[in-house]
């Protein structure tokens, strides 16, 4: 395996091994494990497949057309618009989400090395400013960054897995979901941990358009999540109680919900410790991943226009100054921007690859099987009931 597929495969896990991540057993702790392994089977073969179907596209286009040159060029203007809206709305969710969790885990571990009460919105301000600098740099760097804190990442999850291993009680894997109701609202935030698609011309342009790699890159690099997520769901699911899991979500807020209860489960300081830390990588390599498609797309849209410097700085503030705001000023918002982020995922990753498909196939003049044409219908279904599943927790909001 060359470097650039390798680093290629990282990139696109790392995407989706984050945010995504943590809410995961937040979200889908009244689901119980098998009810959220069922439901990470099916987003994870419809995310896989949209991006396959994507690669397709690039079989008539060059390696360095991005999102807004394919989308002008197969659909009308309504399209290339709501594509271009679905991105932005996507990225600046999971950017927003991903600079408020990582300066609120920042926050806690300076304030247990320096024992003191680091400011929150200085920590997300440090987080953006790190991050979003390698980003503004180049694909390159965010390739080798993202592989150390990738390997960073692998080794606290294994420590994890090893030390929690223990506290798994069986009785705790076969919990029922407590209802259907809640099993649909788990989709959102499981669809969110699959959220790579907005990356995928950055992957294709990084490994010029080759075929055999890009399949490779797209099937492991989603693949990869799917494994992780389900040893993480045995460990965290099987470590505690349901019951007692959702009554310590219904007393705290989110990320701090969860290392509530790793820390009442354990008894354990260097535990919880660690899961801060495997929580700090999971956030930087989902952040140095979705942030670089936006700003990727951003240099796409200005390349006619700017040139050099000046579309680097302007892509550069136009990805990062709007979600930077919304962590600054609402802190607290890490599970809501990731589901209101599912919203225009759900438009970006599965309806618009399928309507690009189907455009060009019907302009290239090229046959969709019959079997391609009944899974593209199902993958549209299962985009609808994700939509309907967020409106419906927005509403309870």
């Amino acid at each position: 395996m060359n470097s650039k597929l390798l680093g290629s495969i990282l990139i696109i896990a790392g995407s989706c091994i984050g945010g995504g991540m943590l809410a995961m057993p937040i979200t889908s702790a009244g689901v119980g494990f098998w009810g959220t392994t069922l439901l990470l089977f099916i987003i994870w073969f419809a995310m896989c497949y949209t991006a396959l179907l994507m690669v397709r596209i690039y079989d008539y286009n060059e390696p360095t057309d991005g999102f807004n040159t394919l989308t002008k060029k197969y659909t009308g203007s309504f399209i290339n618009k709501l594509a271009g809206f679905s991105l932005m709305f996507l990225i600046y969710g999971l950017t927003a989400a991903y600079m408020s969790g990582g300066g609120t885990i920042l926050k806690t571990n300076i304030d247990l090395l320096l024992d003191t009460n680091f400011d929150t919105r200085t920590a997300i301000l440090l987080f953006s400013l790190l991050f979003g600098g390698i980003v503004v740099i180049g694909t390159h760097w965010v390739d080798w960054l993202t592989r150390g804190l990738f390997i960073a990442k692998l080794i606290f999850l294994v420590l994890l897995v090893a030390l929690l291993f223990p506290f798994i009680q069986q009785a705790n894997l076969l919990h029922a979901p407590l209802s259907i109701g809640i099993t649909v609202t788990a989709l959102p935030a499981i669809f969110t941990s699959f959220g790579f698609h907005g990356s995928i011309p950055s992957i294709v342009n990084y490994l010029g358009g080759n075929k055999k790699q890009l399949h490779r890159a797209f099937i492991w690099g989603s693949l990869l999540p799917l494994i992780i997520y389900l040893i993480w769901q045995v460990v965290v699911l099987g470590s505690i109680d349901q019951t007692r899991f959702m009554q310590i979500l219904n007393e705290n807020s989110e990320l701090r919900g969860l290392i509530l209860s790793v820390r009442e489960m354990t008894h354990s300081a260097h535990i919880e410790t660690l899961f801060s830390l495997f929580a700090a990588t999971a956030l930087g390599t989902s952040f140095l991943g979705v942030s670089m498609g936006l700003f990727d797309y951003y240099k796409d849209v200005l390349k006619p226009k700017t040139k050099g410097f000046v579309t680097t700085s302007v892509a550069g503030l136009l990805t990062f100054i709007p979600p930077l705001l919304f962590a600054l000023f609402y802190p607290e918002g890490f599970i809501l921007a990731l589901g209101y982020a599912a919203i225009a995922g759900v438009i970006l990753a599965l309806f618009i690859p399928q309507y690009l498909y189907l455009k060009a196939m019907n302009y290239h003049k090229q046959r969709i099987p019959i079997t391609q044409i009944i899974l593209i219908t199902l993958i549209f279904i299962l985009a609808a009931i994700i939509i309907y599943a967020q409106i419906k927790i927005a509403l309870q909001h």
